[in-house]
């Protein structure tokens, strides 16, 4: 499981790759979460995310969506692979599914 640095995100299904030169951090990649509490007035995001560790991710640039299908749209167009929920895609690992 991957560690999302912004307050009470829990990541669903995420696309990570090692990020080459240009400044870029040593991954990169993208997340849907699902957030609850009442800082939040929508259920599901996509962030791009970015990590030093691989483990902990910093979240930029959300898409805010009412379903989990909106979120999954957005993410399969982002991360250019179909998210796959039920423990098949990163569900629980640190590698790309």
């Amino acid at each position: 499981m991957i560690h999302l640095q912004a307050s009470g995100a829990v990541p669903l299904v995420w696309h990570v790759a090692e990020g080459y030169g240009d400044g870029l951090r040593p991954f990169i990649g993208r997340v849907l979460a699902h957030l609850s509490g009442p800082r939040w007035s929508h259920p599901y995001v996509v962030w791009n995310v970015a990590s030093d560790d691989g483990a902990s991710f910093r979240c930029e640039r959300g898409d805010y969506c009412d379903t989990i299908g909106q979120a999954e749209e957005i993410f399969a167009r982002r991360a250019q692979t179909v998210p796959r929920r039920g423990g098949v895609t990163n569900q629980g690992e640190n590698e790309n599914g």
